[in-house]
């Protein structure tokens, strides 16, 4: 269990190359999901981070997860890719937000509504399915009974523009 929430923590195993160029498991750990100062009904915890694109983490002696965001709301790595999890209590929503990344959401537990700001409303309710999120506004809720979990990737990008008009990171509480 992480937090307060009745889900285990996720299994990260992360692969790499000994001296000798030998493909191997350089670790096989858990990780605990935590509060988001942004996000208090949620709990997340990132499983990798990357400091720039392409990456020169292929065979770094660095734990990317002991990384910190940088970027919007701290959730983003300028220059850089986030893979973490996103645990949800029944009834809970995480506040209408933009970012100005690419986000790849993929539904691992429960069900999950993804609430945009012209006020639709599209639910998730099968393991595997996915959201791919392009710097618009949007919000997420759990409509219950129980926790939801979710994994995302986010990669930094240039702030959307529409009309001529940037449309940069924005939190509504």
């Amino acid at each position: 269990m992480t937090a307060d929430t009745p889900l285990p923590a996720l299994r990260r195993v992360v692969t790499g190359h000994d001296e000798n160029g030998i493909a191997a498991v350089r670790s096989d750990d858990r990780i605990d999901a935590k509060v988001l100062p942004a996000f208090p009904t949620a709990r997340a915890a990132s499983i990798w981070l990357t400091d720039a694109t392409p990456t020169n983490d292929n065979n770094s002696g660095v734990d990317g997860a002991t990384r910190q965001p940088d970027g919007d709301l701290g959730a983003v790595m300028h220059n850089g890719t986030v893979f973490r999890y996103t645990d949800l209590g029944p009834g809970a929503t995480a506040a209408m937000h933009r970012t100005s990344s690419l986000d790849y959401n993929i539904l691992i537990h429960g069900r999950l509504v993804l609430q945009m700001e012209d006020g639709s409303e599209t639910t998730f309710d099968t393991p595997g399915d996915v959201v791919v999120q392009r710097g618009t506004i949007h919000a997420w809720r759990n409509p219950g009974p129980e926790w939801t979990r979710w994994v995302s990737v986010l990669i930094d990008a240039h702030p959307a523009v529409v009309g001529g008009r940037t449309m940069g990171t924005e939190f509504r509480s």
